[in-house]
């Protein structure tokens, strides 16, 4: 029950219909907040209408899944104070929100102008979210004090922004009794909304009046109470930021785009929050390339003392650096090809969702369903391509079509990976130690620090356009294949910091070509590397010896995909003419086949239990053991598949959508 669960620390600021409490899940041993519904004593009618607002509240929260929105752990009633009340529960978020942020060090003194134009596009982003879902959803309360942060400290960002309460938001459909109240905070809220006809353009009215304040320091309408500041919304003309501080703005552009999203008239506002954001970030660095006016300074927040939700606060929850731990486990889906198989960039041919009876040609073999239930799904803005497990099964990174690569934690946050030309990144894989993350980009190999959340310097660099062999092994060798050869480049967490790669060990493949992503992998304890080639074949080398310790001879199937089990004995192989085989890697002896598959496999991963799961064109998994004649288990997916190196978690795409993450667990 939600009573035992959460044990109550500390009261934080409350507000007009919710408590916050700082709490302790005592099932994660994690902090964080517990927001209650507040009961007003003999008022029936405000308690009703509350219930409703509170309800609808987590009916919203509970459907988002964004980068930049806070998602929400728990939700429901218990009792609280001799009476049934509803709750949800969030992470615990240390730094606060933005208006904390601009408290501790005012934006407009310390801010470059793309940082600025970088939390306004990060905003815009959360909002657009919003207004693209079915039925449209309005924030109604866009401020700084609704956009809780976590510093990233790069020239080009300042913090990662989460979106948070939707008490007062609503579906832009909704007839629900409240339609009529004016909710929202009066210095931001658009004329309309100040009618009661909320729309989306009311948010983007909202966030310009907080760009206007980041930019400036004051705001576009200015006003003493309440009703002032709704009659000034409704009849004032804005003051443009180049006449609020005149000495950082002196740009009639930056103007221009401020006075058109504060428009009276929704329809004359950008088409779009994003377009606002863009044309903003746009006119930003225009001024910055033509003024000889550089930033009065970079604001470091590890220079200033962060605080929780409100600036009177001064509890700090460092977060704790990750551990190392085993080997990650990372599953890729198949690149670009020029031969007659499906191109993944495009749709694949929907197949049928078949019952839990599948006919092999051997014979009728029963799937029954696999234990697990999902925990969490979370829609990202892009279709993943790859996915990859930290070490310590604490992080999920997404490789993603023509957007930057995702981390994901365990709780729900995401940030994202931005290295040179992040759209394109094609493959990822994770340092030993757990925090730094390798992307493929167009034949070269960034690096991403996850807890500075900035790029390192390093680069590596080859002459091929797209590198699909990529993997990182324990002992700190980062192995790249690129044409006939392997390079093993030795890279510890002290190489990253230098600009100049050292010099690779290079393994000959001969006429041997890479036919798929996920197909050159370190065995766990990294003293063997296999790969498997376009031609069918298969080769191991003991890297100590620098000779290949045995091979499959070709076969003229391509290999599809490749894994190891856990303890480094068994390396399971896909092949395009629908088999799946393992080999015992001490005896060198084939274990078990599994042919005649009623699709071809695509993508492979062992568990921690050596349950082998694998993808296919269909929209489910099949699963089972090397010493099972054939897959004896079914669960709902699509595409990519990675089991968790640490725990019996499972990480797929949604049968039903495929820019839809599913996380299975036991």
């Amino acid at each position: 029950m939600a009573n035992e669960r959460y044990q109550m620390q500390k009261a934080m600021k409350n507000g007009g219909m919710s408590e916050l409490w700082l709490a302790l899940d005592t099932y994660s041993q994690k902090r964080v907040v517990l927001k209650i519904m507040k009961v007003v004593n003999e008022d029936d009618r405000r308690n009703r209408k509350s219930y409703e607002r509170f309800w609808r509240e987590i009916e919203i929260a509970r459907s988002l899944q964004h980068p930049y929105i806070l998602p929400i752990i728990d939700y429901g009633e218990f009792a609280y104070e001799d009476r049934p009340r509803p709750f949800l529960v969030s992470p615990y978020v240390p730094e606060g929100s933005l208006a904390d942020l601009i408290i501790l060090g005012p934006p407009w003194e310390r801010w470059s102008f793309p940082q600025t134009a970088d939390i306004v596009l990060q905003a815009a982003e959360s909002l657009l979210y919003l207004h693209t879902r079915t039925p449209q959803i309005v924030h109604q309360d866009v401020k700084p004090g609704n956009f809780l942060v976590r510093s990233v400290q790069s020239a080009r960002r300042i913090a990662h922004l989460y979106l948070c309460d939707f008490g007062i938001s609503r579906w832009h459909d909704s007839s629900s009794v409240m339609a009529s109240d004016i909710l929202g905070t009066f210095a931001y809220m658009a004329p309309e909304q100040i009618a009661g006809k909320v729309n989306c353009a009311s948010d983007q009215y909202a966030l310009a009046v907080m760009a206007c304040h980041l930019l400036t320091g004051k705001l576009p309408i200015q006003a003493g109470t309440n009703e002032e500041y709704a009659h000034a919304h409704l009849h004032d003309l804005p003051i443009v930021p180049s006449q609020l501080n005149p000495g950082r703005i002196n740009s009639s552009d930056i103007d221009a785009v401020i006075l058109r999203a504060l428009e009276k008239n929704p329809g004359r506002r950008f088409p779009t929050i994003l377009k606002f954001a863009q044309e903003l970030q746009r006119v930003l660095m225009d001024v910055m390339k033509h003024s000889a006016i550089a930033p009065t300074e970079r604001f470091d927040l590890a220079q200033t003392k962060t605080t929780i939700l409100t600036p009177s606060s001064n509890n700090q929850m460092p977060v704790p650096p990750l551990k190392p731990a085993e080997p990650a486990i990372v599953i890729m889906i198949d690149p670009l090809e020029n031969d007659n198989e499906q191109i993944l960039d495009d749709p694949l041919p929907v197949r049928p969702l078949r019952g839990d009876v599948a006919q092999f040609n051997k014979g009728e073999i029963v799937l029954t369903r696999l234990p697990l239930s999902t925990v969490v799904r979370h829609d990202l803005p892009a279709r993943p391509r790859m996915l990859s497990w930290s070490p310590d099964g604490n992080l999920l990174a997404c490789a993603c079509y023509s957007y930057a690569p995702l981390i994901i934690a365990s709780d729900g946050y995401m940030q994202e990976v931005h290295v040179a030309r992040a759209p394109q990144a094609t493959c990822l894989c994770w340092s030993p130690g757990g925090r730094e993350l390798a992307t493929s980009v167009q034949g070269e190999i960034h690096f991403w620090d996850t807890n500075t959340q900035d790029a390192l310097p390093l680069v590596v660099k080859s002459n091929q356009r797209v590198l699909e062999g990529l993997d990182w092994s324990v002992r700190e060798q980062l192995a790249l294949w690129v044409e006939d050869q392997v390079r093993i480049y030795t890279l510890p967490a002290s190489a990253l910091s230098k600009l100049r790669s050292p010099m690779p060990q290079l393994l000959s493949t001969e006429t041997l070509r890479c036919g798929s992503a996920g197909t050159l992998r370190w065995s766990p304890d990294g003293t063997l590397l296999a790969l498997g080639a376009s031609n069918g074949a298969v080769l191991c080398w003991n890297i100590a010896q620098q000779t290949p310790a045995w091979r499959i001879a070709p076969s003229g199937q391509k290999v599809t995909s490749l894994a190891w089990s856990p303890d480094g004995s068994l390396l399971v192989v896909a092949f395009r003419d629908n088999r799946i085989v393992g080999w015992n890697v001490h005896t060198r002896m084939q274990t078990f086949q599994w042919e005649k598959l009623p699709v071809m496999p695509r993508m492979l991963s062992i568990s921690t239990e050596r349950r082998i799961g694998m993808t296919s064109s269909e929209k489910r998994l099949l699963f089972g053991f090397s010493d099972e004649p054939d897959p004896s288990m079914v669960l709902p997916g699509q595409l990519l598949l990675a089991w968790s190196p640490a725990r019996v978690e499972l990480a797929t795409l949604s049968e039903r959508r495929e820019n839809s993450l599913a996380i299975w667990q036991q």
